[in-house]
């Protein structure tokens, strides 16, 4: 599957009005935040409220719309795709693993925003957690692999995220 039939794919599973009710929702939440609390402060309230919205979404995608396998299944060795890869030679994993990395770069991006003094092993211990929630509940739900594989690329998007967010602060000085 090509990347953009898999955006394509989860696109059709959210109706139109969950995206217009989101964007009223968080224009809202901005727009009240940004009265109460002046604009810094709206807007890190404001991004915290899209991050939950955001995990909500990926939680839905990643576990619950997923059908339920018959066994838990469980991968702990880490770059076990990374031998399959190479032994393979299959697009497949490849394509799951840019996947992986960018679907948690946003989550990287609200993760600075929302944190205070942001350190990259706060953005990191954040979206490493919040990837561990998405593999157990695959696990225990049995709704696809637990695997280390996604945790370790899942880290490295929120890292990436992380990084534009320095990256545009440094042009903006």
């Amino acid at each position: 599957m090509r990347i953009a039939e898999y955006f394509e794919w989860y696109i059709l599973y959210i109706p139109a009005s969950v995206y217009g009710w989101g964007l009223v929702a968080f224009l809202g939440v901005l727009l009240l935040m940004m009265l109460w609390k002046g604009v810094a402060q709206g807007v890190r309230y404001a991004s915290a409220f899209l991050l939950a919205e955001y995990f909500a979404l990926l939680l839905y995608f990643t576990v619950f719309i997923r059908p339920i396998s018959q066994v838990r299944k469980l991968l702990l060795i880490p770059f076990w795709s990374y031998k399959a890869i190479i032994a393979d030679g299959t697009k497949v994993l490849i394509q799951e693993h840019i996947m992986n990395v960018a679907v948690f770069i946003p989550i990287g991006i609200l993760l600075a925003i929302v944190l205070k003094g942001v350190k990259w092993w706060k953005v990191m211990l954040a979206g490493t957690g919040l990837s561990l929630i998405v593999e157990t509940m695959q696990y225990c739900l049995m709704r696809g692999y637990g695997e280390i594989d996604d945790v370790i690329h899942n880290s490295i998007g929120c890292l990436i995220g992380l990084g534009l967010v320095l990256l545009c602060k440094k042009a903006h000085q």
